[in-house]
């Protein structure tokens, strides 16, 4: 079993020795506690897991996991020079996409799955696990990739389709409001516009001038 678990321990101790914000909070509590940082974050872990499998405040909790950590990580690709982490996080943003698309249409099932929270986060943790066949290469390649393949035309037509119809009905928006602009009622309300701004300006002023008055 310790044989089994070694690569992650190594793993886990080079990004443990890396130099970033976590890791210096995590030397401040090393230094203070007298515990090993690796011991600190699987502390922190089975915690995680614990309150995940309890469920209070377990929703938020995946969220913060699950999105604020692959978030960062994202930032990290798009800033390194390398290709191949940012086809990773772009591959395990697909899946996160249509994963919440899926659950947010089965909610009233998923529900009432004991533990879902703590299900879910580990199925997220898996997709985003820093090995190159992590769960997100998987679905994406065994699931979303031949699907998506497959019916790519449709759904670029759709969406066509729909960004047709919503610069059609922007453009009849600036056309009525044009419209209504150049009317007699439009006119008039932008002139009221100006004089109650030009009205507020000079109260403001001779504000300003009654306070420098009694000041002197």
């Amino acid at each position: 079993m310790t044989a089994c678990l070694a690569p992650y321990m190594e793993k886990l101790d080079n990004c443990l020795a890396e130099k970033n914000v976590l890791t210096e909070y995590l030397d401040l509590a090393e230094s203070k506690t007298g515990l090993p940082k690796r011991n600190i974050v699987l502390g922190a872990t089975v915690l995680t897991l614990v309150w995940l499998a309890i469920g209070i405040g377990s929703s938020l909790l995946c969220s913060v996991v699950c999105f604020v950590y692959p978030a960062y990580k994202s930032f990290k690709a798009v800033e390194s020079p390398e290709g191949d982490d940012d086809r990773q996080w772009l591959t395990y943003w697909i899946v996160y996409s249509t994963f919440n698309i899926l659950e947010y249409a089965a909610d009233l099932i998923l529900f009432w799955i004991p533990m879902y929270d703590l299900i879910k986060c580990l199925f997220l943790v898996w997709c985003m696990w820093p090995i190159a066949n992590n769960g997100s290469a998987i679905v994406y390649n065994s699931i979303l990739r031949p699907w998506l393949l497959k019916n790519e035309s449709r759904i670029d037509a759709r969406l066509e389709k729909v960004a047709g119809k919503v610069n059609k009905y922007v453009d009849d928006a600036k056309r009525e409001a044009s419209t209504f602009a150049e009317s007699g009622t439009g006119q008039m309300l932008n002139a009221s516009a100006q004089v109650a701004a030009q009205t507020a300006s000079q109260q403001i002023d001779e504000a300003l001038n009654e306070e420098k008055d009694k000041d002197q």
